[in-house]
Protein backbone atom coordinates (compact mmCIF):
# COMPACT_ATOMS: atom_id res chain seq x y z
CA UNK A 1 0.00 0.00 0.00
CA UNK A 2 1.21 3.25 -1.18
CA UNK A 3 1.78 5.87 1.82
CA UNK A 4 0.73 9.80 1.39
CA UNK A 5 3.33 10.85 0.37
CA UNK A 6 4.29 8.25 -2.42
CA UNK A 7 0.89 8.74 -3.80
CA UNK A 8 1.25 12.94 -3.38
CA UNK A 9 5.01 12.09 -5.50
CA UNK A 10 2.76 9.75 -8.48
CA UNK A 11 0.55 12.64 -8.81
CA UNK A 12 3.17 15.08 -9.36
CA UNK A 13 4.73 13.26 -11.78
CA UNK A 14 2.32 12.15 -13.37
CA UNK A 15 1.20 16.23 -13.74
CA UNK A 16 4.67 17.05 -14.43
CA UNK A 17 5.11 14.40 -17.81
CA UNK A 18 1.71 16.12 -18.80
CA UNK A 19 2.22 19.40 -18.74
CA UNK A 20 5.98 20.36 -17.43
CA UNK A 21 7.33 20.74 -13.98
CA UNK A 22 7.40 24.67 -14.50
CA UNK A 23 3.72 24.44 -15.25
CA UNK A 24 2.96 22.37 -12.47
CA UNK A 25 5.12 24.90 -10.50
CA UNK A 26 3.21 28.26 -11.46
CA UNK A 27 -0.39 26.34 -10.37
CA UNK A 28 0.81 25.36 -6.89
CA UNK A 29 1.23 28.03 -3.85
CA UNK A 30 2.48 25.91 -0.74
CA UNK A 31 3.01 23.11 0.22
CA UNK A 32 3.19 21.11 3.44
CA UNK A 33 4.66 17.80 4.65
CA UNK A 34 6.58 16.35 7.49
CA UNK A 35 8.17 13.28 8.55
CA UNK A 36 9.95 11.33 11.46
CA UNK A 37 12.55 8.81 10.87
CA UNK A 38 14.89 8.17 7.99
CA UNK A 39 12.41 6.49 5.64
CA UNK A 40 9.94 9.54 5.53
CA UNK A 41 12.52 11.73 5.26
CA UNK A 42 13.87 10.14 2.05
CA UNK A 43 10.14 10.45 0.71
CA UNK A 44 9.19 13.86 1.71
CA UNK A 45 12.44 15.27 -0.46
CA UNK A 46 11.19 13.12 -3.74
CA UNK A 47 8.14 15.57 -3.50
CA UNK A 48 9.76 18.18 -2.36
CA UNK A 49 12.62 18.19 -5.19
CA UNK A 50 10.07 17.41 -7.46
CA UNK A 51 9.30 20.88 -7.75
CA UNK A 52 12.75 22.43 -7.96
CA UNK A 53 14.63 23.53 -10.93
CA UNK A 54 17.74 20.81 -10.58
CA UNK A 55 15.67 17.86 -9.22
CA UNK A 56 18.98 15.78 -8.07
CA UNK A 57 20.55 18.58 -6.22
CA UNK A 58 17.82 19.70 -4.56
CA UNK A 59 17.04 15.99 -3.44
CA UNK A 60 20.51 15.69 -2.06
CA UNK A 61 20.44 18.75 -0.29
CA UNK A 62 17.02 18.55 1.31
CA UNK A 63 18.00 15.32 2.44
CA UNK A 64 20.62 15.86 4.18
CA UNK A 65 18.81 18.82 5.77
CA UNK A 66 15.60 16.44 6.98
CA UNK A 67 18.35 14.13 8.82
CA UNK A 68 19.73 16.77 10.14
CA UNK A 69 16.58 17.78 11.63
CA UNK A 70 15.84 14.40 12.62
CA UNK A 71 19.15 13.12 14.20
CA UNK A 72 20.77 16.43 15.76
CA UNK A 73 17.49 17.98 15.98
CA UNK A 74 14.38 15.99 16.88
CA UNK A 75 16.46 13.51 18.18
CA UNK A 76 19.32 15.77 19.89
CA UNK A 77 22.59 13.48 18.94
CA UNK A 78 25.16 15.87 18.91
CA UNK A 79 27.85 15.86 16.71
CA UNK A 80 30.51 14.45 19.06
CA UNK A 81 27.78 11.53 20.51
CA UNK A 82 26.93 10.47 16.78
CA UNK A 83 30.88 10.42 16.14
CA UNK A 84 31.14 7.57 19.02
CA UNK A 85 28.14 6.22 17.75
CA UNK A 86 28.90 5.29 14.08
CA UNK A 87 32.47 4.49 14.79
CA UNK A 88 31.11 1.72 17.76
CA UNK A 89 28.45 0.66 15.03
CA UNK A 90 25.47 1.75 17.05
CA UNK A 91 24.44 4.49 15.51
CA UNK A 92 21.43 3.22 14.10
CA UNK A 93 20.06 1.31 17.31
CA UNK A 94 20.58 4.67 19.18
CA UNK A 95 18.36 6.09 16.15
CA UNK A 96 15.83 3.72 16.78
CA UNK A 97 15.47 3.75 19.93
CA UNK A 98 15.47 7.50 20.82
CA UNK A 99 12.36 7.02 17.98
CA UNK A 100 10.73 4.88 20.88
CA UNK A 101 10.53 6.90 23.95
CA UNK A 102 10.06 10.44 24.82
CA UNK A 103 10.51 13.11 24.73
CA UNK A 104 11.75 12.08 20.95
CA UNK A 105 8.88 10.16 19.87
CA UNK A 106 6.24 12.18 19.71
CA UNK A 107 8.47 15.14 17.91
CA UNK A 108 7.99 16.05 14.06
CA UNK A 109 10.29 17.48 11.16
CA UNK A 110 7.53 19.94 9.03
CA UNK A 111 8.34 20.98 6.00
CA UNK A 112 6.88 24.26 4.34
CA UNK A 113 7.11 25.16 0.59
CA UNK A 114 6.23 28.22 -0.31
CA UNK A 115 5.96 28.70 -3.94
CA UNK A 116 5.37 32.19 -6.03
CA UNK A 117 6.73 31.84 -9.07
CA UNK A 118 9.63 31.86 -10.00
CA UNK A 119 10.51 31.79 -6.45
CA UNK A 120 10.35 28.92 -4.03
CA UNK A 121 11.24 28.82 -0.38
CA UNK A 122 11.27 25.57 1.51
CA UNK A 123 11.30 25.81 5.59
CA UNK A 124 12.37 22.75 7.32
CA UNK A 125 11.76 23.22 10.86
CA UNK A 126 12.73 20.69 13.63
CA UNK A 127 11.10 20.82 17.04
CA UNK A 128 14.64 20.50 18.60
CA UNK A 129 16.50 23.14 21.15
CA UNK A 130 18.41 24.47 17.96
CA UNK A 131 22.15 24.67 17.84
CA UNK A 132 25.35 27.33 16.80
CA UNK A 133 24.30 27.62 12.99
CA UNK A 134 26.37 30.50 11.78
CA UNK A 135 29.17 28.78 12.52
CA UNK A 136 28.56 25.63 10.89
CA UNK A 137 27.17 27.92 8.01
CA UNK A 138 30.96 29.38 7.79
CA UNK A 139 32.90 26.73 8.17
CA UNK A 140 34.78 25.06 5.27
CA UNK A 141 33.80 21.31 4.36
CA UNK A 142 37.00 19.64 6.71
CA UNK A 143 38.59 15.89 7.11
CA UNK A 144 38.71 15.45 10.74
CA UNK A 145 38.74 12.38 12.42
CA UNK A 146 34.76 11.77 12.38
CA UNK A 147 32.96 10.52 9.75
CA UNK A 148 30.39 12.94 10.38
CA UNK A 149 30.13 16.77 10.52
CA UNK A 150 30.07 18.08 7.03
CA UNK A 151 26.34 18.08 6.11
CA UNK A 152 25.58 21.47 6.46
CA UNK A 153 28.54 22.76 4.80
CA UNK A 154 28.39 20.19 1.57
CA UNK A 155 24.46 21.76 1.37
CA UNK A 156 25.78 25.04 1.80
CA UNK A 157 28.08 24.92 -0.89
CA UNK A 158 26.72 22.65 -3.59
CA UNK A 159 23.08 22.66 -3.16
CA UNK A 160 22.06 25.54 -1.42
CA UNK A 161 24.15 28.37 -1.15
CA UNK A 162 20.87 30.60 0.17
CA UNK A 163 20.90 28.50 3.22
CA UNK A 164 20.21 30.14 6.23
CA UNK A 165 18.29 29.49 9.82
CA UNK A 166 16.14 31.02 11.80
CA UNK A 167 16.94 31.09 15.67
CA UNK A 168 17.55 29.38 17.60
CA UNK A 169 18.68 27.02 14.47
CA UNK A 170 15.95 24.70 14.54
CA UNK A 171 14.23 26.17 11.35
CA UNK A 172 16.72 26.06 8.21
CA UNK A 173 15.15 28.41 5.01
CA UNK A 174 16.17 27.58 1.55
CA UNK A 175 15.76 29.82 -1.10
CA UNK A 176 15.95 28.70 -5.17
CA UNK A 177 14.80 30.61 -8.13
CA UNK A 178 14.05 28.38 -11.20
CA UNK A 179 15.76 30.32 -13.80
CA UNK A 180 13.95 32.74 -16.64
Amino acid sequence: MMSTTQRVAVVFAAQARRTGRIHMTRMMRHLELECRTREEAEEVADVVASLLPDPLRGRLGVVELLLNAIEHGNLEIGKALKCRLIRAQQFTDEVAARLEREPYRSRRVHVRVAIEYPDIEIEIRDEGPGFAWRHALASDIEVDECPNGRGISLVSQTCFPGLTYRDPGNVAIIKVTWPR
